[in-house]
Order: structure tokens, then sequence, then C-alpha cells
């Protein structure tokens, strides 16, 4: 019984925490179509090669092919941009904020918590919170409880509080937070509206010389314009960065102090 209880507190303690893959379904589109398409172009190429013969045969195999080749390659990119760039970029983008370790911090659209376990590692005497919806489609495995296991995991959890909630309408009074951060999360809201009214969100919650870091693969230079409309007049895109797959921009600002 003693040895069972001894491999048990290993097993834990060997544990890391998982943070899943980004957009899975399209990883698994591209993971499970490129294959074959490569596959049924081999087969009809092998198989029947009088039918692929003719030059409308080979310029559809060819096709096939060099679709299927693109396809494994995106699916190999996308897995190891988010196993191993994400966590690089954004570790890059949370040392980017000179963070003193006693300010409150928020991640909107925390996912699993990649980006909101780094910031509470430079928190020591602050608290990160991090808020979603939990969509699985986003990423896989989505959920509270997996955010709140990689946080223990982490040895964080003392400095981590997990909300659920709507970028669009934070649950939060004005100016509470001093770091406000996004990764990968505001692109997916349906219009251009609703983004808007998230980045709003951010710069309402983000108290007067706090800081924003945003990163995303598109609608950037909007975040920018808007967080500029804000009062955020330093609001700027940098980048892109090619760690991660599509490449990715980080949008930087500050609220002037009061």
């Amino acid at each position: 019984m003693q040895g069972n209880t001894h491999e048990i507190g290993r097993r834990h303690a060997d544990a890391k925490p998982r943070f899943g893959i980004d957009a899975p379904t399209l990883v698994l589109g591209f993971a499970v179509g490129g294959p074959a398409l490569l596959l049924a172009a081999m087969v009809l190429t092998h198989g029947f090669p009088l039918a692929a013969s003719s030059d409308a045969a080979r310029s559809l195999l060819g096709a096939m092919t060099l679709t299927g080749l693109i396809m494994c390659l995106e699916a190999i990119a996308m897995t190891l941009s988010s196993r191993v760039g994400k966590r690089l970029l954004l570790r890059r983008m949370v040392s980017s904020l000179n963070l003193r370790g006693d300010e409150q911090a928020l991640e909107v659209g925390c996912g699993r918590g990649m980006l909101l376990l780094e910031v509470a590692h430079n928190l020591p005497q602050g608290r990160a919170t991090g808020i979603d919806l939990w969509s699985t489609r986003d990423q896989s495995g989505n959920a509270a409880a997996a955010t709140r296991r990689n946080a223990e995991l982490a040895d964080v959890a003392d400095r981590v509080r997990i909300n659920t909630g709507d970028m669009r309408h934070l649950p939060y009074a004005d100016a509470s937070f001093d770091a406000v951060v996004a990764s990968l999360a505001i692109h997916n809201l349906p219009t251009q509206t609703d983004r808007e009214q998230a980045v709003r969100e951010i710069a309402r919650v983000l108290k007067p010389g706090g800081r924003v870091a945003l990163l995303d693969f598109r609608c950037t230079a909007a975040y920018a314009r808007t967080l500029r409309a804000e009062g955020l007049t330093d609001a700027r895109r940098h980048g892109p960065s090619f760690l991660m797959f599509p490449w990715v921009w980080i949008v930087r600002a500050s609220k002037a102090p009061g």
C-alpha cells in the first residue's frame, strides 16, 4: 500500500500542464485529409495506370498530391505552433510587460491557460485572472476545470482566478487591472462590431498606467485603431512573428497615468 501511494505521488509530481491544440478541428482536417489525398493519388496512379496516363488525369493527380502535401505540412506546422512556438512567443510577450510582481492582470479568452500561467509566474504577490466561454471549437479540451488543473500542476493556483464570461461584456469594474492580455482569442468573435466591443472593454477595465498586449494572426490593425480611439494613443502592432503558424502580430499599448 505504501508503495502504491509513493507511485501515485511520483506520477502527480511528474505531471505537467496540458494546453491542447489551437483550432483542433482544422488541424484534424489537415491531418486526415492530407494523407487521404496522397493515398488516393498513389492508388489511382499505380492501380489504374492507363486511366492515369492522360494529360487531364496527370494534372488532377498532381493537384491531389500537391494539396495533400500542403495539408500535411500545415497540420505539422500548426501542431508545432501550439506546442512549441506559442509558448516561446508568449513568454517574450509577458516579459515585455515589465511586471513588478504585485499587479492584477487579466487574460481575455484564456482557454486552458498557457498565457495565463505565464503571467501568474511573474506575479508572486499579484493575481492573474482568466475569463473564457470555454469553446472547444477554438481549443481542444477547453474547460474551466482543465485550466484550474493546469494552474495546480504549475504551482500557481493560489494566484490564479478563473471566471466564465463574455469578453464583450467583462464582469469587472472600470480600471480593475494593471495589465490585460489576449492570445488568439478576439478574432474568434463573429463580427467586427463584436471585436471592437471586446477591445473597448479591455480599455475600460485597464487602470491608468496599465499595459495591454494582444496577440493574434488577423484583425490586429483594427485592435490598435480601437485602442487609440479609446485613448491609448501609443497603441501599435509589432511583427509579424514567425514562431507561430499562421504568423502573428502583437498589439501593445498603455493607458496614460491618471
